[in-house]
């Protein structure tokens, strides 16, 4: 079976041709800067890159179509023709009481249609990809593969917010949870990398970049995770508030003499990393600060540790205990001495870090005597998606 792999941004489509027989990535297309004259095309066949262009791409239509092109491109021997693709899966944000791995069918778009406002930089994108893949290959099974699927059997006393009731009925104002594909492909490969038993272990997955989440793995399922009803809440992150007191948007309101609208703005857009550091929301800016005396830029850091040391303790109790801890996401992966302050913190529970392993970015990076196993893994959702729309496809043959 061949699936094609979507994840759609505002200006930029990326594509992954995968074969399923074994999970082999085909061939992976990049294009940025969708709507400018100079946009960059990118395509690779087995790792190889096999082109690169600046030249205009009008409309996320123009992308769609020029990526079909390249997979038809009798010169690559990729696909003899368009037939040959069994299913193209999105890895979808946000669609309500329809998240999950599901067919993108009429009920589906109309429930991405309701719920923009809760992801409005990408249900819309999304939305227009799928309406363009559905006219040009009307017969081929498309696939959302929604984040928040991977959380939904959280228990309903961890989902819900002390909100009137009709707010959770009538609106679905509940935690939704995200990050979903990250945490499934992390949490299934510690179980497996760790030899665990699959129906009893307890992991905490940390995704750490510029998108930040934390969840609780408890015996094959999320029972738990940092993100709520949108991606805003949990960990402060690279522009993004996280965890606050709603009353403070009125007073801010009103001592600014702004609009809802800026507020939130505000919110999303210039706050956690970059708006307690004042310098950038990327992490290597503010570590270079840091080391340059920038008492904002520490702030900013000791806050984002903070924040996931918080929720790994909260996580430990929800658990009653913890086998492994496994960081991902491009902070996870790279900031070894954020790695190294978390774990210490759970020295007394017998956590031992290897310092040289973790300083290496190996792939176990506690000692062999640890009782808290340690991991740096890189995630891989377009697998996740691959798998999870090849499910869908065949459960509805």
């Amino acid at each position: 079976m061949k699936i094609v792999v979507c994840n759609v941004g505002s200006t930029s489509l990326k594509f992954q041709l995968l074969d399923m027989t074994n999970e082999h990535q085909i061939a992976r297309g990049y294009i940025e800067r969708v709507g400018e004259d100079d946009a960059i095309i990118t395509f690779w066949v087995n790792e190889e890159k096999v082109f690169n262009s600046k030249e205009p791409v009008k409309s996320l239509r123009d992308a769609v179509k020029k990526s079909l092109d390249f997979l038809l491109d009798k010169k690559f021997e990729l696909l003899n023709d368009i037939t040959e693709i069994d299913g193209i899966g999105f890895k979808t944000i946000q669609a309500g009481k329809k998240n999950g791995s599901v067919i993108l069918d009429s009920e589906v778009l109309q429930a991405m249609e309701d719920y923009s406002s809760l992801a409005p930089a990408h249900n819309p994108p999304y939305l227009e990809a799928i309406y363009m893949f559905k006219e040009l290959l009307p017969d081929t099974n498309l696939v959302g593969v929604f984040e928040p699927g991977f959380h939904v059997d959280i228990p309903d006393y961890a989902k819900v917010y002390g909100v009137p009731y009709e707010w959770i009925e009538k609106y679905g104002v509940v935690k939704y949870g995200y990050h979903g594909a990250s945490h499934r492909y992390i949490t299934l490969e510690t179980v497996k990398l760790l030899e665990l038993n699959p129906e009893n272990h307890k992991i905490v997955s940390v995704h750490l970049g510029g998108s930040s989440s934390v969840c609780a793995f408890k015996n094959g399922k999320s029972i738990d995770t940092s993100m709520g009803f949108t991606p805003q809440t949990g960990l402060i992150q690279g522009t993004r508030i996280g965890d606050f007191d709603p009353f403070i948007l009125p007073y801010i309101m009103e001592k600014k003499n702004i609009s809802l609208d800026e507020a939130l703005k505000e919110c999303s857009k210039n706050s956690g990393l970059k708006g307690l550091s004042g310098i950038s929301a990327d992490m290597r800016e503010i570590n270079e600060a840091i080391e340059n005396n920038n008492k904002q830029a520490l702030l900013a850091r000791n806050k984002f540790i903070y924040d996931i040391k918080r929720y790994i303790g909260e996580y430990l109790v929800l658990m009653e205990g913890i086998n492994a801890i496994t960081f991902t996401g491009g902070i996870g992966q790279k900031d070894s001495a954020l790695r190294k302050e978390i774990l210490n913190s759970l020295k007394f529970l017998g956590a031992d870090i290897d310092e040289s392993k973790n300083a290496n970015h190996e792939q176990i990076i506690s000692t062999d005597n640890s009782k808290i196993t340690a991991l740096v893994l890189e995630t891989n959702e377009e697998l996740v998606v691959a798998r999870e729309t090849q499910k869908v496809i065949l459960s509805n043959k």
